[in-house]
């Protein structure tokens, strides 16, 4: 399988790439484990929730609604609803994914993708002669450490739920917002388009969230999209209206 064939360069590149994600990770997987535990949960049920879900959110959420004994299908709705925002990162990150791959290895790469995971992937310009696609071991090595250090960390934080104040946990949960922010300040910098779609984004998660709650990610997502596409729009025509190789053949511009 392709998948398998680890080319070392591609490989320690993409563990390298990772560690911003790595370190991010531990203290926000050791609150999960933490808090997990504060909620009477068992310690397999805490662990299973941040192997198998591993969302984030949706592994919080899901803590608290089989602490509060809610139906298993209630579970997965909230579950459901809450990581749609992955269908519009997957269908984005599928580009950087050769096509070559049978299904199973792009499902596999597809369970490793997170929000972080997406951005580093995105951001980076290595690879230009693969046009745009990442090597299968480049992906391997960026989900790998991430995926590694969440059961790690959680685990830890288990070990440790009776060792830490309660008081201490929001602290170390902010840590993973903060990551983000690392993440994407400098995709806003690099062009009016991610600009205009990280502010449209956000003013509109601001302005909708008192009134649709967990489901606003989805709206401001496409929100930043269609305004991002009317800027790229927009940019093209100015371009096109300035750049004098539009000339048809025969006729000079004076």
């Amino acid at each position: 399988m392709q998948i398998l064939k680890i080319n070392t360069p591609f490989f320690r590149q993409g563990l390298v790439d990772s560690i911003p994600i790595v370190i991010g990770y531990i203290p926000a997987c050791l609150t999960f484990g933490l808090v997990g535990k504060a909620m009477s949960l068992s310690s397999w049920e805490v662990f299973l929730l941040s192997a198998f879900v591993y969302a984030g959110a949706s592994q919080f959420i899901g803590a608290k609604l089989l602490a509060a004994g809610a139906a298993a299908p209630v579970i997965l709705l909230v579950t459901f609803i809450i990581n749609l925002r992955y269908l519009f990162i997957s269908m984005s990150f599928s580009q950087k994914v050769p096509k070559s791959l049978h299904v199973i290895q792009r499902s596999l790469i597809g369970f490793g993708l997170t929000e972080e995971v997406y951005a580093v992937g995105v951001m980076s310009k290595r690879n230009k002669e693969l046009k745009g696609e990442h090597p299968p071991a480049y992906l391997i090595g960026l989900e790998l450490p991430p995926y590694v250090i969440t059961l790690l960390a959680t685990w830890i934080g288990i070990m440790l739920a009776e060792l830490i104040p309660s008081f201490i946990l929001p602290a170390l949960n902010t840590s993973l917002y903060a990551l983000l922010i690392a993440l994407i300040v400098p995709q806003l910098q690099a062009t009016r388009q991610n600009l205009m779609i990280g502010l449209s984004a956000t003013m509109s998660s601001w302005v909708l969230a008192p009134y649709l709650g967990n489901a606003t990610v989805l709206f401001a997502m496409l929100i930043g999209a269609g305004i991002g596409s009317f800027v790229s729009r927009k940019s093209k025509k100015t371009r096109e209206k300035m750049d004098p190789s539009d000339t048809p053949r025969g006729e000079v511009k004076l």
